[in-house]
């Protein structure tokens, strides 16, 4: 960082009335650069009868065309440009839309090389003052990680001879990812008597007497003073104001990149409990400092930068908490959690079969699931029998028809886990029609194409009275259709040699559009454990097909349905603050795909 000779004196960021470094003082030597930075300045009317008025001068050897903007309040707020001949010096006054919001910056933009510094009168009853600043180029700007020190600042309010006031501030460029937060420390022998940040957004400046953003500083003289940037991209600088002669001098400020860690670090992290059967409801607990927010594997949004959640588990391995810092900054600590698959269902093969009266049928188990027991959960064929040996199992119909279904059950470390083998007994020869689907199975708007597929036992051939297909069709397969609304398909199969026919009927909904639904309220401001509020939902045909999917919960609240569908109740959680904000999106899904509001609310 180059030294930065002369800064406005106490709060320009509020114009009150202070004396700046004397008229005679030269600027010190400026870089050129066709993008070069500066300030800060100020124009307006203080205390005292005190006027602040700022004057940017741009010089070059060769010929240049540029412009000089002037930025405050994280916005440019006036563009002035400028012509110079080989040689040239131009001088651009601060425009009057700059007259009274207090310090700006400058950024001279041009086609050739230039060197900039501005000039900042402080008229007074008891005459005019100034102070020079040179610009710089952008590369000057620190940003996280990067400190500046210096020497000899002197906090006092005293005119005695020698005695002067010091101002702290910084400049935040525009092009930086977020605002700048800078951490001003004071030294007094060597020890560290305080500290605090000041923070200026994108694109302004902000500035404060040292005895006011660090108390402890106040009518201490000689003073080191240390500027740490903690995010966004930032040029700190420090000026020093006698307090008799009004004579004011910039503190020159040693630059050190990378001089130290902006990464937040992180106290505690604890899952409990920490083993148990897949899938796995846990409680994580953490703490951190220096964290914005905080993101766990398995849980949904950014979290708070301290705080506790529920996750799921569902295999075993390491859950991350990842603590990020507002330089963007990271650390991450893993947790191992132990997670034991569920028990595998003794699933048969086959599962579902169509068998006639007496006949037998066999089958397999899975061989990985142990010991497997068997019974009757409906028996309407008389006489029908199941049995297991080893893996293999082997039914037998009875005589009657009818369904039987046969529940298998086998344990494992997770608890008990089943599955189920049907059997449709029907009499030696009759048609039957084992599955009827369409894909999708809901349409949606004024036509939709669906495909039809079916299965058939004893059957010679099938008609389907929405297929398009001129002739019979298999008795096994698929087929193609256009429906215009809410239509029901049949189908007709028929038996061998004049066994007989089945039919089977398929309801196929139309949805007529999409529907988004409407909450009421979307959006609220309330407190940290405050009271609950409830949210309708309506514009939707069928309100029990709606579902929270949560998006952001920093506060550790609650967005849950209630016992009226359509109607869900929010609680905010125990951590608050001005940029604390949950947020979740109520979804409605039909043929016509899914739609969502979004309920936001902001915890203080």
């Amino acid at each position: 960082m180059t030294s930065r000779r002369s800064l406005l004196g106490t709060a320009a960021v509020a114009l009150v009335a202070v004396t700046l470094a004397v008229a005679s003082a030269a600027p010190a030597a400026a870089p050129s650069g066709t993008d070069l930075w500066g300030g800060p300045g100020a124009k307006g009317t203080g205390a005292n009868g005190a006027k602040f008025d700022t004057t940017v001068t741009v010089s070059s050897i060769a010929a240049a065309n540029g412009s000089v903007d002037f930025l405050a309040g994280g916005a440019v707020v006036a563009t002035l440009p400028f012509t110079l001949t080989g040689q040239g010096v131009a001088s651009i006054a601060t425009p009057a839309a700059l007259d009274g919001m207090g310090a700006f910056l400058y950024h001279v933009r041009s086609d050739a090389a230039v060197s900039a510094w501005s000039e900042t009168y402080n008229d007074t009853p008891a005459g005019r003052y100034s102070t020079s600043f040179t610009a710089f180029p952008v590369s000057d700007f620190l940003t996280a990680g990067d400190e500046a020190w210096g020497g000899g600042a002197d906090a006092s309010g005293s005119t005695d001879p020698g005695r002067a006031r010091t101002n702290v501030g910084v400049l935040c460029s525009p092009y930086g990812a977020q605002g700048c937060n800078v951490e001003w420390a004071a030294f007094d022998g060597g020890t560290l008597i305080g500290s605090a940040v000041l923070y200026a957004a994108q694109g302004s400046a902000a500035q404060q007497p040292l005895a006011t953003l660090v108390p402890a500083s106040a009518e201490k003289a000689n003073l080191a003073i240390r500027a740490r940037v903690s995010s966004g991209s930032a040029m700190p600088y420090a000026v020093k104001n006698d307090n008799l002669t009004s004579d004011g001098a910039g503190i020159p400020l040693s630059v050190v990149r990378s001089a130290f860690s902006t990464a937040p670090t992180i106290s505690s992290f604890t899952i409990t409990p920490l083993t148990g059967c897949s899938p796995l409801t846990a409680l994580a607990t953490w703490i951190t400092t220096g964290a914005d927010h905080v993101n766990i594997t398995g849980a949904a949004g950014d979290l708070p930068a301290s705080g506790s959640t529920n996750i799921t588990v569902v295999a075993t391995g390491d859950v991350i908490l990842t603590a990020v810092a507002s330089s963007g900054a990271t650390a991450t600590q893993p947790k191992r959690v132990d997670v034991n698959p569920p028990t595998d269902p003794p699933t048969p093969s086959p599962s579902s079969v169509v068998a006639g009266t007496g006949q037998t049928i066999t089958g397999v188990l899975p061989i990985n699931v142990g010991a497997v027991t068997a019974a009757f959960t409906r028996q309407d064929s008389t006489g029908s029998t199941f049995t297991i040996n080893g893996n293999l199992f082997t039914y037998k119909a009875g005589s009657a028809i009818g369904t039987d279904v046969v529940t298998l059950t086998s344990q494992g470390f997770c608890g008990p886990a089943t599955a189920t083998f049907t059997a449709k007994i029907v009499l030696p020869g009759t048609p039957v029609v084992t599955s009827f689907t369409s894909n999708p199975p809901r349409g949606c708007g004024a036509t939709t194409n669906v495909v039809l597929t079916w299965t058939t036992e004893n059957v010679t051939g099938v008609d389907i009275d929405i297929a398009p297909a001129p002739y019979r069709l298999s008795p096994n397969g698929s087929a193609g259709a256009t429906i215009t609304g809410t239509t029901t398909a049949n189908l007709t199969a028929y038996g061998a040699f004049g066994a007989g026919k089945a039919t089977a009927a398929l309801a196929i909904p139309v949805d007529p559009q999409p529907y988004v639904p409407i909450l009421t309220p979307n959006s609220v401001i309330t407190t940290a454990n405050g009271p609950s509020v409830f949210v309708t939902a309506t514009g939707v045909p069928d309100p029990t097909l709606l579902r929270i999917v949560p998006i952001q919960n920093r506060s550790g609240g609650f967005f849950q349905y209630t016992s009226t569908p359509g109607v869900f109740g929010y609680t905010p959680g125990f951590l608050g603050g001005p940029t604390v904000v949950d947020i979740y999106r109520v979804f409605f899904t039909n043929g016509c795909g899914a739609q969502y509001a979004e309920f936001t609310a902001h915890v203080q």
